[in-house]
């Protein structure tokens, strides 16, 4: 009786044992840069929050790492957001105001991560919020173009 092709087939299936490598180890984009966009703003429970406001995100990417800040259009700091990029999603969570006028609040999301695009929903005070953010410059906090 031939053992060898079993033994074969057995070595072969060790690769497969580790599961799904793309999930664990694979982070596919980077969000490093000036992001600028509308939040659109469903309302709260008592109606009082509703509209479009504008956000400027300036992230910085390291890994799957992603910290930054949230800026109004005229670049105020509004506050910071922390998050991790998981192949093509970004969960964050951001600290302080969330537009001009918010309160000093956490708010959370996960957006979708295509080329210069993201794109998702947020919760906390005066959302669920649907966001599109726009890369507007590749360039992050404290970085500058080499001379």
């Amino acid at each position: 009786m031939d053992r060898t092709v079993p033994g074969r087939a057995r070595t072969l299936s060790l690769g497969c044992a580790r599961g799904d490598w793309t999930t664990q180890d694979l982070t596919l984009v980077d969000v490093t840069g000036t992001w600028e966009g509308p939040f659109r703003l469903s309302g709260s429970q008592s109606g009082i929050f509703s509209g479009e406001r504008t956000t400027r995100w300036v992230l910085r990417q390291k890994g799957a790492k992603v910290r930054g800040e949230v800026q109004g259009p005229d670049g105020a700091v509004w506050g910071s957001v922390e998050g991790l990029v998981n192949g093509e999603a970004f969960g964050w969570h951001v600290t302080g105001k969330f537009w001009s006028g918010a309160p000093d609040r956490s708010y959370r999301g996960n957006a979708t991560v295509s080329s210069d695009e993201l794109s998702g929903r947020a919760d906390g005070f005066g959302c669920p919020c649907t966001f599109i953010l726009r890369r507007v410059s590749p360039e992050a906090i404290g970085e500058k173009k080499a001379q």
